[in-house]
């Protein structure tokens, strides 16, 4: 494996390589001390920031970029365009869209769902098995309950619960706790 210096998306510059995917094509930018599982795929454009792990079988999408001291969890998908913040946690078998935004210290659970274009802020908590619809946003800090659903363009606000199993309609919006 051969390293060179490399400046990543979010400024910070460390020793890197290209990873190998396991059907032997060429995938994207690790750094060094990061932890990728070998059956892991990154695809070519994708970066991996020092101190991420990334799971068995995970597969990290074009021009996808994990930041610093991310966890994703075993089978997760990341799609293409996806950006996740440093610390956060992605659940084994979690699905994330494209072009999602995933916030600092952001928490997804096992098995949940986050739909294309939709942003988490920073310090959010989604449920084992939630499912986020396309477009839309959860606040800082918000929590999303195990198994609860939020449709299409719905925004749940800073701070607000959303408890377990709820189902918050296509567009709502939504500014204080809902059990």
């Amino acid at each position: 494996m051969q390293t060179f210096k490399h400046i990543f998306h979010n400024g910070v510059s460390a020793s890197a390589y290209l990873w190998k995917n396991p059907d032997g094509s060429e995938g994207g930018i690790v750094a060094e001390s990061a932890t990728v599982h070998p059956t892991a795929i990154i695809i070519q454009t994708a970066e991996v920031c020092p101190g991420a792990s990334i799971g068995e079988d995970a597969r990290i999408g074009k021009r996808a970029r994990i930041a610093r001291y991310v966890s994703i969890g075993a089978c997760a998908w990341i799609c293409s365009r996806t950006r996740i913040g440093e610390a956060a946690s992605i659940g084994e078998e979690a699905r994330i869209g494209y072009d999602v935004r995933i916030g600092n210290g952001a928490c997804i659970g096992e098995d949940a769902c986050i739909g294309d274009d939709a942003s988490i802020g920073k310090g959010a908590s989604i449920g084992a098995g939630a499912n986020i619809g396309n477009g839309a946003s959860i606040g800082e800090e918000a929590r999303i309950g195990k198994g609860a659903s939020i449709s299409t363009d719905a925004c749940i606000g800073r701070y607000v619960s959303i408890g377990e199993g709820s189902l918050v309609g296509l567009g709502a919006s939504i500014s204080s706790d809902v059990h």
